[in-house]
């Protein structure tokens, strides 16, 4: 099962990958007001944390089979029999879990920064949400 859960992981991990170059790339582009580009980037990791979350959830030990990380591996590799397939399947689903609490866990911190950042007197990028004037 090693064989397969590396494969899991690595996929998840491109997954990841692709979506934090987005994220980065967003976020820089909105640069100019920091409060607004933290939550931006904590909305996309929001966003790829229910998308990994719905991937576990809807995995099947048919559907197992047609994912990446099965069709990447040798026949000889693959888990065989329903027992493996159902293998296949917990160690999927494991991977996919775990990369949805690093990412949940990230759109925390971000949020996190983003509300101290908007707070700032100094800082008016949020000034629209955040009103310190209420008059």
């Amino acid at each position: 099962m090693g064989a397969f859960r590396r494969q899991a992981f690595a996929t998840a991990a491109r997954d990841a990958t692709f979506v934090a170059v987005a994220a980065a790339t967003l976020m820089l582009a909105f640069s100019f007001a920091p409060a607004l580009s933290l939550s931006i980037g904590a909305n996309i990791a929001l966003v790829f944390a229910l998308g990994m979350v719905l991937r576990a959830a809807c995995l099947s030990d048919e559907g197992v089979e047609r994912t990446e990380a099965w069709l990447i591996l040798r026949p000889q590799e693959r888990p065989s029999g329903d027992a493996g397939r159902r293998l296949a399947r917990d160690e999927l689903q494991d991977v996919l879990l775990r990369f949805a609490k690093a990412a949940a866990g990230a759109a925390i911190v971000l949020y996190g920064a983003s509300l101290v950042l908007s707070l700032n007197v100094q800082s008016r990028s949020l000034h629209a949400v955040v009103s310190l004037s209420h008059g």
